[in-house]
């Protein structure tokens, strides 16, 4: 019994010695700044640059990485590069933020030209400091192919890039003040992004162009959910036509939230395919669009399948001139632009209470070719004194089929293109 008592005591003693300055009982434990020869000063105190030590860090190539809780915040001027089968683990709160005029993304997979697999990135707040960064380079770089082609070398305002990637997780975490992009993903297969918070306070210079999750092409086998916060452009973008172009498809979109916000959703198709897309549980108000099925760039037809939007509750918000939107064009709250070929798409549950925009609900641009159009229980109530359609159509749609169309404040659907079949159950 003395004996176990004495080796018990023994232990304790030793793993205080160890732990030393790191460890205060009942207390956070907190990064304390600590050298070696091997490993150079960790701070987190908010002044000096941490960057090399938490690469070397990721280098370990360890399972799974976690930062110590900093003091203030940790500092890097350079991107963190993460590798296969890494898992990097920030305390929900612990700042992380990119020095004035660093001109980087944050985070990035290690070997995107060979490709990496099995990546998890959970916490933290992730702060691209964005007007101590140079200006928003679509603006003002003079690169008219920023975000048209991956280049991994070019400064494109975007806080974590992760290019050709096979399980990929993102998750618990905050994007602060990006200068584009705060998530961009190209080139991914089987990948999570969930429970992300977006804290944007202003642009640099302007309130534009700042997506929340932004991919490119050849995305496949994707759940984005649990997003909450104003973006200053697209909430999530499925972009086929920008990165590295492809097709976008088997995509699960589930849980949107946010107040005074660009839009919620942009697909966009100009010369590669979207197809079988969930966007699903939509809340908010919007100043541009809520849902948008686009083309944007000019190209062949736009093309879309299996489109399903379900369950969204949604109105138009103010257009504020921070956003430099005045005198643009005003969009419906679920918009299919000209151009487009659509085979498939399904709307449902759709419920609007509209006090701020006399626009319709449902917009189809003329030169829309859709060949199944299903609206299912779409609402407006209309408490403005300018009526507007719930569904405005000029384009050429072959079968529509709806039930439950209602229109308080104005009629049900306007049609000033063609429908050749229409199917109601009304």
């Amino acid at each position: 019994m003395i004996n176990r008592r004495f080796y018990a005591v023994l232990v304790l003693l030793c793993c205080v010695f160890i732990c030393g300055s790191n460890v205060e009982f009942g207390k956070k434990v907190f990064a304390q700044p600590v050298s070696t020869p091997s490993s150079p000063m960790i701070y987190g105190d908010g002044v000096h640059d941490d960057t090399k030590v938490l690469q070397a860090m990721l280098d370990e190539k360890s399972a799974c990485v976690k930062f110590p809780l900093p003091k203030v915040c940790y500092l890097i001027s350079s991107p963190l590069k993460i590798h296969s089968g890494q898992e990097l683990v920030l305390d929900r709160y612990c700042h992380i933020k990119l020095m004035p005029n660093s001109n980087c993304v944050m985070l990035k997979n290690a070997v995107p030209e060979k490709g990496n697999e099995n990546i998890t990135v959970t916490g933290g707040i992730w702060d691209l400091n964005n007007l101590e960064q140079e200006k928003n380079p679509i603006h003002f770089s003079g690169n008219s192919k920023l975000f048209r082609e991956f280049n991994p070398n070019v400064y494109d305002g975007t806080v974590m890039s992760f290019y050709n990637v096979k399980n990929l997780r993102i998750a618990h975490m905050t994007i602060k003040d990006p200068v584009t992009f705060s998530i961009m993903l190209n080139r991914l297969s089987q990948f999570t992004v969930e429970d992300i918070t977006f804290d944007f306070n202003h642009g640099n210079p302007w309130a534009v162009n700042m997506d929340g999750v932004h991919l490119c092409g050849h995305c496949h086998f994707g759940v984005i959910r649990n997003l909450k916060g104003s973006c200053y452009d697209d909430m999530v973008a499925l972009n086929a036509d920008e990165g590295d172009p492809g097709p976008i498809t088997d995509i699960q979109v589930d849980g949107l939230f946010a107040d005074d916000c660009h839009s919620a959703v942009r697909l966009l198709s100009a010369n590669h395919p979207v197809e079988r897309i969930s966007i699903s549980n939509v809340y908010g108000t919007y100043y541009q669009y809520c849902i948008g099925v686009t083309k944007y760039y000019a190209g062949t037809d736009g093309y879309f399948d299996g489109i399903v939007l379900k369950n969204i509750f949604a109105s138009k918000a103010p257009r504020h001139s921070l956003y430099r939107k005045d005198g643009s064009m005003v969009y419906p709250l679920i918009w299919l632009q000209g151009g487009l070929k659509v085979k498939n798409i399904s709307i449902e549950n759709v419920y609007r209470k509209e006090k701020n925009v006399a626009i319709e609900t449902i917009g189809i641009d003329k030169n829309v070719i859709v060949e199944n159009l299903s609206l299912n229980n779409i609402v407006q109530e209309n408490l403005l004194s300018d009526q507007f359609p719930l569904v405005l159509n000029k384009g050429n749609i072959a079968n529509l089929f709806t039930n439950g169309l209602r229109s308080q404040g104005g009629e049900a659907l306007v049609n000033e293109g063609d429908i050749k079949t229409r199917i109601t159950a009304e």
